[in-house]
């Protein structure tokens, strides 16, 4: 319900938004149904379903178009003049793995992911697009992506747990392409994600009270107020990189943790032990 909202005769609801009075129609949910005046198409496709796709278009000629343009489409599938797989992989080539990089970096934002997790996921994308040639969505194929993983391991050049990281942002991209209908199927939607344990070159463990002692002996003073904050709280350094001034409760002795800010993004308070 809107902000000020007035419930009127049969459900009507008015507000004022912007300056503007707008009118709605409370649903039996409660929820308040605005008519857009942005045009839906609505057609039958060639399997037999109904789909009703936003045009993204106030001007009802242009909305027509659109929609003809679709039946045109399901027509020309019907009589086996081409498949679905063949007019989408014409309108992928129509975009740049750039624009549906750009795209995706839209949809991670608006998600509500951090800056840091946005600049790693779409860099490990990228890099992953370079080393293995692939320049256009219509590019990615199974076999590609597997050839490069057998690479890196074969090579060792990045561990285990880092390809992981690589193919849930690469996974995550494609997964996004196939929702925007650039793609009718995600090629890697199979791969699976590699045994960490095997192969792996450090073994995470907590540190020692002597290795931790040592540790504060041989850093400097700043290193020393760094490295026990992380040891005090649990932070991971790049929490502790976008912590604000306005995050630290002095007479408390404790840190609020935006959930925006962390990792599994979820908001916390934690002690500071020093």
């Amino acid at each position: 319900m809107p902000k000020g909202a007035k419930i009127g005769h049969k459900g009507t609801v008015t507000w004022t938004s912007k300056g503007s009075k707008r009118t709605g129609k409370l649903s039996d949910r409660g929820k308040v149904s605005v008519q857009s005046n942005i045009w839906t198409a609505q057609f039958t496709d060639e399997t037999g379903t109904v789909r009703r796709v936003s045009t993204k278009t106030a001007n009802r000629v242009a909305a027509e178009k659109i929609l003809a343009k679709y039946e045109a489409e399901i027509d020309r599938i019907r009589a086996g003049v081409a498949t679905r797989e063949e007019l989408t992989s014409v309108h992928s080539r129509r975009v740049t793995l750039e624009a549906a990089m750009e795209k995706f970096r839209t949809k991670l934002i608006a998600s509500g992911n951090t800056p840091v997790h946005i600049r790693k996921t779409l860099k490990m994308i990228d890099t992953l697009c370079q080393e293995t040639g692939i320049d256009s969505v219509t590019k990615f194929r199974r076999e590609t992506v597997e050839r490069w993983i057998a690479t890196e391991v074969e090579t060792k050049t990045r561990s285990p747990s880092t390809i992981n990281h690589y193919l849930t942002a690469i996974k995550s991209f494609l997964k996004y392409v196939v929702e925007i209908e650039l793609l009718p199927k995600d090629p890697i939607k199979s791969i699976r994600k590699l045994n960490q344990e095997i192969g792996q070159r450090k073994k995470r463990r907590a540190m020692t009270d002597d290795e931790v002692e040592r540790l504060l002996q041989v850093a400097s003073s700043e290193q020393v107020l760094i490295y026990r904050l992380l040891l005090g709280t649990g932070l991971r350094s790049t929490e502790l990189s976008l912590l604000t001034p306005g995050q630290i409760d002095f007479d408390r002795c404790r840190l609020t943790i935006e959930a925006a800010k962390t990792k599994n993004k979820r908001a916390d308070v934690l002690p500071i032990r020093i």
